[in-house]
């Protein structure tokens, strides 16, 4: 099963054959879990755990779509054992498919297969019907004499020792094996034939419930069946008829072929049939605002429908004609050494069935090469005409990054359930408990301190102006997942003007009644899976997809309110505000770090995590945050009309479960749910840092954290300060509905003498010596050695992963090195600014680079190449001159700041200390004060020029002179 095209055989005897279940031995598939083939069929399995290990064993269950709706729950018991339950019209049918050890294997091997098939079997219920079939390497012979409850008299060969096992099993259970009932030719017993040609025997068995026994109407194997096994195929016919499940849970719609609206031709009918559609509209004045919309949302729907039609996932017939023709010609080979009776004959017959057997695998390979070169064409064409969506996703099928294979889902119980409504309705209870937590008292939300304010004048509180609706709707982004209305954005961008003139009127009357549409205030739950068991709800995280039009009146309110909030945030928070990134956050704690190592002051560092924070803010919270930063009444309104009865609904496997409330948190997909949060907890941190507790930074001025969003790193001298602004966070967090996440909080000590555990409630912060910020590593030293380390590690792994795209040779090499360039160098490269660059590190940079590019341009041992003709070749630069690029761009970006901005000023930040004796360590801040002595500027001056943009560039241009 691990070579090439195997699957896409056994699918085809499968429907030659015409069967509703196919039991699979010695698969050598490691992990576990289901997943639905072109054709249709779903097949599940289990091997070794270690799913990157050696594939050994292994067995599965393959399904038609008939038999997959009765499915009932399935079970990976290990690499020799899985079980399947069924729903039929009479009973519930249990199959357990194995992979028995060799009669030559060890007694304690066999016991212990035994041992875990009896486990399995106690645990099937009574009433079922009971099926075991698979590979048992069991000779049960045709001797049946007081075994007639468990065998009949048509077996075949000797009795070994397997076989007693066997039956002894089957006794034990109450089964019968149903290849001894029927009486067959020898020649249709066999299972199983040996390399030699002579030795044959009857080890693959199908045993069923003795009760049940007269629905088994035949068992026997079918020679005809080839797919290059030296077992045969064995088939048992039964009168049982699996019965579907019944299925409530309403389907998602298709998704709309936008990119159709390319083609100029297509957007021109689009447009014109929109606006048709618009001017015979009718809207009655005494309609609602939902049947408005509806009215609306249809004509788009079915403007679309007409005209785009939806996207049909298509298949991957990647098997050539010729390879089926080479199938055929073994498998004729396969029939003839069936029927030939002379030994010799039939050895030559099997090693030329062997050789074409191989044929068949190279056609395979070759066939997936040929289809691999295709996709590569494809991805030329995209690159050249721009698409870049589509040019990453050939790359992503090129690079074989499938979807997730499927797995059950654990309920509550911690059992395995695989029916796709009931883990549906495991998903919607999981994600209704996480987005309704515990809410605080509203009676101490936000302190004693919090008064209502006057608003503030700046901000437009009128309804939205056709130019407002415009630009919002030009604003969209392309590519992104529409909502319950099945509207994306590309549709409503490819007439602006049409669309604002359809929304304005709806928009008015929103604005005025301050209510909203249904399907805006319905949200649709897409799972995305993290690390580790994906069998837990807990190792995934959703994403809500909202109305896209809805995002329109949310863009227009944060463009109205943006900039007034903004001046209002406190300056140490730098997530989701303009110019202000993470690397400034970055730097600017190496500095802090690297400097109070220098000058040996004490520094301590608390990075806070809070427990699902944006789901788990108080909506008292939220409008109390909002009148503290002077947001006119009827803004607050109509967000709070937003979130007026809001619900989410969850997606899995194409259908979509019951709406459920949404009681806390912001609204994730919400334009406007990030500068929400900022506000909740900008007013959460000013009651926390009421009392200076932080680090000296100016003459009269200390700071005491650093924030990215709700990534907070609190700063403090003193352990008990720190003590304090940690206990403080947590009180005043716990108003709003934020809890401070303490197996995830992290702490760290510079130059602390001081070894007294940090702890909040009596709960003890683990104390580190490095942490991952932001996601660059920072030590107790400051330095990047570390983080260079790390981010070669994982640039290796992504450019492993994207090998099939180097290997290709339909792809052009600027098109490979485009790739390089985006998702290798760009990983490699996060957050060079903030690294302090040695020879050492540039060497290390550079000897990765140039081992990729050289890979890239197939050039191997004992070939060689000089380093600057490979970049002249790629178009490439040294890594050190990248960096620097990179590292003065953004120094100079920083400069033109506000002087009161903090990542300008950590760039001439030293603390209170005394450094130690001797030569001074190398430091982020030396190695560019020596860049720029280098070329007869003084830090003063570098910071002047700074200001005049051409003047830097020319700077930056002089630092970094091109290579020849």
């Amino acid at each position: 099963m691990t070579d090439i095209g195997t699957l896409k055989e056994v699918e085809k005897v499968f429907k030659n054959y015409k069967m509703e279940i196919l039991g699979l031995s010695e698969t050598r598939w490691n992990g576990f879990g289901e997943f639905t083939t072109q054709e249709g069929n779903s097949f599940i399995y289990s091997g070794h755990q270690d799913e990157n290990g050696a594939a050994s064993y292994g067995v599965g269950i393959l399904m038609s779509k008939t038999a997959r709706k009765g499915l009932l729950d399935w079970t990976p018991v290990s690499e020799r054992l899985i079980t399947a339950r069924f729903k039929s019209k009479v009973r519930n049918i249990s199959i357990v498919q194995c992979y028995a050890p060799t009669n030559k294997a060890t007694v304690e091997d066999k016991d212990a297969f035994y041992e875990q098939l009896e486990n399995v079997f106690r645990k099937i219920k009574k009433q079922d019907i009971i099926m075991l079939i698979g590979d048992l390497n069991a000779k049960v012979g045709a001797d049946n004499h007081g075994l007639e409850k468990v065998m009949g008299k048509h077996g075949l060969g000797v009795r070994n020792d397997n076989g007693e096992r066997l039956i002894e099993f089957c006794r034990n259970y109450d089964l019968v094996i149903g290849g001894t009932l029927f009486p067959h030719k020898d020649c249709h017993k066999i299972t199983w034939k040996s390399p030699d040609c002579i030795t044959t025997n009857q080890i693959d068995h199908i045993a069923i419930s003795r009760k049940w026994r007269r629905s088994l109407l035949d068992t026997r194997n079918k020679r005809g069946a080839h797919c290059g096994s030296d077992h045969h195929l064995v088939v048992a016919s039964i009168r049982l008829k699996v019965a579907a499940k019944q299925t409530m849970a309403e389907k998602r719609k298709g998704r709309y072929d936008v990119g159709k609206l390319k083609n100029n031709t297509v957007k021109g009918e689009f447009n014109t049939e929109l606006s048709n559609r618009f001017y015979t509209l009718q809207m009655g004045n005494n309609e609602t605002i939902n049947c408005k919309w509806n009215k609306t949302k249809d004509t788009f729907n079915k403007t679309c429908e007409d005209v785009l039609g939806t996207t049909r996932k298509q298949k991957e017939p990647w098997v050539s004609d010729n390879t089926w023709k080479l199938i055929e010609e073994r498998n004729k080979l396969g029939q003839r050494r069936l029927q030939t009776l002379d030994v010799t004959e039939e050895r030559s017959i099997r090693a030329e069935y062997y050789r074409k057997h191989k044929e068949v695998k190279r056609s395979f390979r070759k066939d997936r090469r040929d289809w691999a070169e295709n996709l590569a064409k494809e991805a030329e064409q995209a690159a050249e005409q721009s698409d870049i969506r589509k040019l990453y996703s050939i790359t992503k099928t090129l690079a074989n990054k499938k979807s997730f294979i499927k797995k059950p889902v654990k309920n509550k119980d911690n059992q395995n359930v695989v029916v796709t409504e009931d883990q549906l309705q495991i998903w919607a209870e999981y994600f209704k408990e996480l987005l309704n937590r515990d809410m605080p008292d509203s009676n101490v939300i936000g302190g004693n301190d919090e008064v209502l304010l006057e608003c503030d004048p700046r901000i437009n509180s009128n309804p939205p102006s056709r130019s407002e609706i415009i630009k919002a709707v030009k604003d969209l982004k392309n590519g992104k997942s529409p909502g319950i209305d099945n509207i994306p954005p590309e549709v409503l961008k490819a007439c602006p003007e049409t669309t604002a003139a359809m929304l304005q009127p709806l928009l008015e009357e929103i604005w005025n009644k301050e209510t909203l549409p249904e399907d805006w205030q319905t949200g649709l739950l897409v799972k995305i899976p993290k690390k580790g068991d994906l069998t837990l709800c807990g190792n995934w995280r959703g994403i809500t997809l909202l109305s896209i039009p809805s995002k329109i009146l949310t863009k227009i309110i944060l463009y109205r309110i943006q900039n007034v909030v903004d001046e209002n945030l406190r300056k140490e928070q730098a997530g989701f505000r303009r110019n202000r990134s993470c690397v400034d956050m970055i730097n600017t704690l190496r500095i802090i770090i690297e400097q109070s190592a220098e000058y040996q002051a004490p520094l301590y560092l608390t990075f806070v995590d809070f427990e699902k924070a944006f789901d788990s803010l108080s909506r008292d919270a939220i409008w109390k945050a909002l009148h503290k930063f002077k947001i006119p009444q009827k803004l607050i309104n109509i967000i709070k009309a937003t979130y007026d009865n809001y619900s989410c609904r969850v997606i899995h496997e194409g259908k979509v479960s019951d709406p459920f409330q949404v009681q806390t948190g912001v609204k994730q997909g919400c334009q406007i749910s990030p500068i929400i949060f900022l506000m909740v907890l900008d007013g959460v941190m000013r009651r926390v840092i009421t009392t200076p507790r932080g680090i000296q930074w100016r003459l009269t001025q200390q700071i005491e954290d650093l924030d990215f969003a709700d990534d907070i790193c609190f700063m403090s001298h003193k352990i008990e300060d720190m003590k304090g602004k940690i206990q403080d966070l947590k009180n005043e967090g716990r108003k709003v509905g934020l809890k401070i996440n303490t197996s995830k909080t992290k702490e760290m000590r510079i130059n602390c003498k001081i070894n007294t555990p940090l702890t909040v409630d009596s709960e003890i912060i683990e104390s580190v010596d490095q942490f991952q910020y932001l996601g660059s590593i920072v030590d107790k030293q400051g330095g990047s050695d570390i983080d260079v380390d790390q981010r070669i590690r994982k640039a290796k792994g992504a450019f492993a992963q994207l090998m099939p795209i180097w290997r290709c040779k339909e792809l052009r090499t600027g098109t490979k090195l485009r790739i390089f360039q985006s998702n290798v160098k760009s990983v490699l490269l996060y957050g060079c600014q903030t690294w302090r660059v040695t020879q050492a590190i540039s060497k290390k940079l550079q000897t990765f680079i140039n081992s990729c590019l050289r890979r890239i341009l197939k050039i191997f041992w004992p070939n060689v190449i000089p380093n600057h003709e490979l970049w002249s070749k790629t178009n490439q630069e040294p890594v050190a001159t990248t960096i620097k690029k990179r590292k003065f761009g953004w120094i100079g970006h920083t400069l033109r700041k506000s002087p009161d901005d903090i990542s300008r000023q950590a760039l001439d930040w030293n603390p209170q200390g005394r450094r130690k004796p001797g030569r001074p360590r190398i430091t982020w801040r030396r190695t560019v004060e020596k860049e720029v002595k280098d070329e007869g500027k003084s830090w003063g001056e570098v910071k002047h020029l700074a200001q005049n943009r051409v003047r830097w560039r020319s700077f930056v241009a002089a630092l970094c002179p091109p290579t020849g």
